[in-house]
């Protein structure tokens, strides 16, 4: 593989995880309106579609997470590819401020973020179908 091929598959995964977060952002959303729009629908069916959702809040969390590795692992092999003499890996490495020849690792406020985030969907997701007393009118 290339210096560019590196390269272009590393901004390939970012573009993924980037659509991932966005999906992430806007999921408690589209949560609270569908739980809204099941309001008046059995605790059975709401129960149903917050399991759904609790499955949904999982895979969500998993692929964003693979994502986000592949792409560290890929600025750990460009640090490599850079440390071994590789100009374009230098030259990318440099412009972006990156350590040459250093294990690039997620930083922790990142991996606290994620789990903050996945915690609050769940929570969300519990309530908004089970618990919330919506209007009836």
């Amino acid at each position: 593989m290339s210096d560019s091929d590196v390269m272009n598959f590393l901004l390939m995964n970012r573009s993924v995880f980037s659509t991932l977060v966005l999906c992430g952002v806007l999921m408690p959303l589209v949560v609270v309106v569908v739980a809204y729009l099941f309001r008046n629908l059995p605790s059975s069916v709401r129960a149903a579609a917050m399991v759904n959702t609790l499955i949904a809040v999982g895979m969500l969390t998993f692929f964003t997470m693979t994502a986000q590795n592949g792409a560290f692992m890929l600025l750990s092999s460009l640090s490599e590819m850079a440390a071994d003499g590789s100009a374009g890996a230098t030259n990318f490495m440099t412009r972006a401020g990156l350590p040459i020849g250093q294990t690039i690792n997620p930083p922790g406020w990142l991996m606290g973020l994620s789990l903050a985030q996945v915690i609050i969907n769940v929570a969300l997701s519990v309530y908004v179908f089970m618990f919330a007393k919506w209007d009836k009118s």
